[in-house]
C-alpha cells in the first residue's frame, strides 16, 4: 500500500505516467524489456506513407518537468471512509462520491476504477487573478540536488522550480495544473468532454497547455459566459464575460444538442410538440424498486384524433377501458416516469387534444402512453448570455440555501448544468475535481430531477480552512468542504420539495489522509522473510482514523485501487476462525489472525466451489512469513485446476 507506493516513487521518472500510456495504446513498439523501439515506430510510419514534421511550437515553462515527475509518481495517501455518515440512509446505497483531500492524490486514487468512464468533468480552477487566492503549494520532501536527479534538471533550474512554492506565476499556475489534466483525461471516456471555467488572466496559457494534454484535433469551444452584464472595470474595458473552454479527447467525442424552440410534428391550443414515451427506459427503475410508479391507464380507443393518438384516464369507466401497463420490449414490468399526481395534473381524459398525456396503439396491437413533449434541441451556442449565467446568480442561490453569504462567487447552476446538458447522458458519471461551494452535485439532482435521469457525481475538494472572521466561520463551518458537502443535503432537500423526484439525493464521504513519519519508518523497517517480527499490536490498526477501522481504511484504498471503485460491495466469508472479505472475484486479508487452519478452510471452500476468487490480496504486516508461505504453495496447485494469485501488499 504505502510503502510499495514510496519504493515505486524512489525510482519514477518524469516520462513514465507517457510511456505507461504508450504501452497500453501501442504495445507491439515494446520489447520484451519493456523498451519503445522507435525504429519499429517509425518503418510502420513510412510503409503506411504516414509524412512526419519537426515543425510546429511547443508550451514551455519553468516547471515543466517537474510537472510531468509529479503526473508519474503514485499517490502516498490512503481512502477513509466515513462509516458513520455512510451508513445513513439516504447514503447507504448513493453512488455519489465526495472526497476530501488533495485533487491530485484523489485522481490517482480514482484512475483504479474510473479510468475511461467519466462522461463529463467540470471544473472551475483558480483563476490566478493575484487576489483569488492562488498560490503554488508544495512542500517537495527532497532537496535541488535531489531534483537534478530525479527530474534530469541542472542544478540552476532545480532551485528556481523550488523556488515555485508560494508564488503565482504562470510557471507556477502551469505546473500545478499540468499533472491534473493529465490525469483528467485518463479518466474520461472516448465520448467524454471536460468544461474548464478560466478568466482572462490565464485563459491562453490554459488554451495551450489543453491543445498539449488532449490535442488540439480535440478542441470544441471557447464558449464566452456573460457573467457580468454591466461590466467589471478591467483597464480601458468593461469586462462583461468569462470563459469556458470545451474538449475532447477523441473523435467519438458526443457532444448534445440543447432545447430549442422550433417547428413540431403535432399542434394543439398550447403550441407545437412531439410525443415521448412515459414508460421509463431505464432498466435499473422497474416495478420491483419503483412500486409508486407501476399502474395502469385506461385508453379510450373510440377518442382518436387525426394524428392517431386517443384519451386516457386514471380510472377505468365505460369509454376508457383498455388497460395499459408500463411494459418493456421483452413483455416484463417496468415502470413509468411520472407519478399518479403529476400524471393527473397533465390529464384531460375527456378530450386528447387539451390532455399532455396520451396513448397510441401498436402495430402490434398494444399501447403506449405518452406525454406532448414541447422542446426540441439545437447546437449549443458559444455564447451564453442566458438569464440565470451572471455571478450574482449563484450567490444568490447559496444564499437561498443557507441564509448568508458563506462563499465568495460561486458558480450559477445555470452555467454547470447547461455543461451537464450538453456533455452528458441520462446515466452519466460526472467528475469536478475543484468543487468548492458544490454547484456541481446541485446541478446534477437537478437535472436528474428533471429528466429521469441517474447520473452519478464525484467531487474533489480540499479542506481549505476558512477565515476566522468570516460568515461561514461564525455559522460552525471551519472548512470549504463543510460548506461543500452541506449544500448537497441542503439542496437535495428543496429538489425533493420542489419535484418530488425519486432519484439519488445521498453521497458518500472519503478523506485522503497520509501517514506519520513514525509510521513510514515503521513500514520501512519491516522485514516480512523474518517470521514473527510484527510491530506492537496489530499494523492495521495504525491506519485507523478518526473512529474508521484500519481495516476499512485499506479495503477502501484498495477496492478503489483494483478496480471495484468507492461503492463496492464487500461481504465476510467465515474460514475458520478468520473472516475474510471479499469483493467480486477477489479475497482480501488485512486484519492479522490467519493461521494455517484458515488457509486450509480457505482451500476447501475454493476446490468446492463454494467460493471464486481470482485473487487473494494480502496486507503482508498481518500474516507471519510461516502462513504466507502456505497460502501461496496452497493456492497455486489447487485440485480442481483453478490458480489464485496472491498479491502482498505492504
Amino acid at each position: 500500500m504505502i510503502r510499495d507506493a514510496h519504493e515505486a516513487n524512489a525510482t519514477v521518472k518524469p516520462a513514465d505516467f507517457e510511456l505507461a500510456r504508450l504501452r497500453a495504446a501501442v504495445p507491439e513498439y515494446f520489447d520484451k524489456n519493456g523498451d519503445f523501439r522507435l525504429d519499429r515506430l517509425q518503418e510502420a510510419l513510412s510503409s503506411a506513407d504516414v509524412s512526419m514534421t519537426r515543425e510546429g511550437y511547443e508550451l514551455k515553462f519553468l516547471g515543466k518537468s517537474y510537472a510531468k515527475y509529479l503526473t508519474s509518481t503514485r499517490t502516498e495517501t490512503v481512502m477513509v471512509p466515513d462509516l458513520e455518515h455512510n451508513a445513513e440512509a439516504a447514503n447507504a446505497e448513493s453512488e455519489n462520491l465526495y472526497i476530501v483531500g488533495d485533487n491530485l492524490d484523489a485522481l490517482k486514487h480514482l484512475l483504479g476504477s474510473y479510468a475511461g468512464q467519466v462522461k463529463c468533468i467540470y471544473i472551475d480552477p483558480p483563476y490566478n487573478t493575484g487576489s483569488d487566492g492562488f498560490v503554488y503549494v508544495d512542500d517537495f520532501g527532497f532537496t535541488a540536488k535531489d531534483l537534478v536527479e530525479k527530474v534530469g534538471l541542472d542544478e540552476d533550474e532545480a532551485e528556481r522550480v523550488m523556488a515555485l512554492q508560494g508564488k503565482s506565476s504562470h510557471s507556477a499556475w502551469l505546473t500545478f495544473m499540468y499533472p491534473r489534466l493529465e490525469l483528467a483525461k485518463e479518466l474520461l471516456a472516448d465520448d467524454g468532454v471536460i468544461f474548464i471555467s478560466i478568466d482572462d488572466n490565464e485563459q491562453a496559457n490554459l488554451r495551450a497547455l489543453c491543445d498539449e494534454v488532449f490535442g488540439e484535433q480535440n478542441f470544441q469551444a471557447m464558449i464566452s459566459v456573460v457573467s457580468n452584464p454591466g461590466g467589471r472595470d478591467y483597464k480601458q474595458v468593461a469586462v462583461q464575460h468569462e470563459y469556458v473552454l470545451m474538449y475532447g479527447v477523441t473523435d467519438s467525442v458526443l457532444v448534445r444538442e440543447i432545447a430549442k424552440e422550433a417547428s413540431f410534428p403535432f399542434h394543439d391550443g398550447i403550441g407545437g410538440y412531439e410525443l415521448r414515451e412515459l414508460r421509463n427506459r431505464n432498466p435499473k427503475f422497474h416495478r420491483g424498486n419503483r412500486p409508486n410508479l407501476y399502474f395502469p391507464f385506461y385508453a379510450d380507443p373510440d377518442s382518436i384524433t387525426p394524428e392517431g393518438y386517443v384519451s386516457v384516464s386514471l380510472t377505468r369507466t365505460s369509454t376508457h377501458h383498455v388497460e395499459i401497463y408500463p411494459r418493456n420490449s421483452e413483455g416484463r414490468d417496468s415502470c413509468w416516469r411520472w407519478g399518479t399526481e403529476k400524471v393527473a395534473a397533465n390529464l384531460v381524459d375527456s378530450n386528447p387534444i387539451d390532455s399532455q398525456v396520451v396513448a397510441r396503439q401498436k402495430r402490434d396491437g398494444g399501447w403506449n402512453v405518452y406525454e406532448k413533449n414541447r422542446r426540441s434541441t439545437t447546437k449549443v451556442k458559444s455564447v451564453w448570455a442566458d438569464t440565470g449565467m451572471r455571478t450574482e446568480d449563484g450567490t444568490r442561490q447559496v444564499r437561498s440555501l443557507f441564509g448568508g453569504t458563506y462563499f465568495d462567487h460561486p458558480k450559477p447552476l445555470a452555467l454547470v448544468e447547461r455543461c451537464l446538458e450538453v456533455g452528458t447522458a441520462d446515466d452519466s458519471i460526472v467528475l469536478d475535481f475543484f468543487s468548492g461551494s458544490a454547484t456541481t452535485a446541485d446541478a446534477v439532482m437537478r437535472l436528474n430531477a428533471k429528466d429521469g435521469g441517474s447520473r452519478r457525481f464525484i467531487l474533489v475538494q480540499i479542506p481549505d480552512q476558512l477565515s476566522s472572521g468570516g460568515v461561514a466561520y461564525g455559522a460552525g463551518y471551519r472548512s470549504i468542504d463543510e460548506i461543500g458537502r452541506d449544500r448537497i443535503i441542503k439542496a437535495g432537500s428543496a429538489i425533493r420539495s420542489e419535484s418530488g423526484a425519486d432519484i439519488d439525493y445521498g453521497f458518500r464521504h472519503f478523506r485522503l489522509e497520509e501517514p506519520s513519519e513514525r509510521t513510514l519508518d515503521q513500514l520501512q523497517s519491516f522485514d516480512p522473510n523474518e517470521d514473527g517480527v510484527m510491530f506492537a499490536g496489530d499494523f492495521v490498526s495504525k491506519f485507523a482514523s478518526n473512529g474508521t477501522p484500519g481495516e476499512q481504511v485499506a479495503l477502501s484504498t484498495w477496492l478503489v485501487q483494483d478496480g471495484f471503485g468507492l461503492a463496492a460491495e464487500v461481504n465476510g466469508v467465515e474460514l475458520d476462525e478468520y473472516t475474510l472479505s471479499v469483493c467480486g472475484d477477489s479475497g482480501y486479508v488485512v486484519e492479522p489472525g490467519l493461521d494455517s487452519e484458515d488457509v486450509m478452510a480457505l482451500v476447501a471452500k475454493l476446490e468446492a466451489g463454494e467460493l471464486d476468487l481470482k485473487r487473494l490480496v494480502v496486507f503482508g504486516y498481518s500474516v507471519p512469513f510461516s502462513v504466507m508461505h502456505e497460502l501461496k504453495q496452497n493456492l497455486t496447485s489447487l485440485r480442481s485446476g483453478q490458480t489464485v494469485s496472491v498479491i502482498e501488499r505492504y
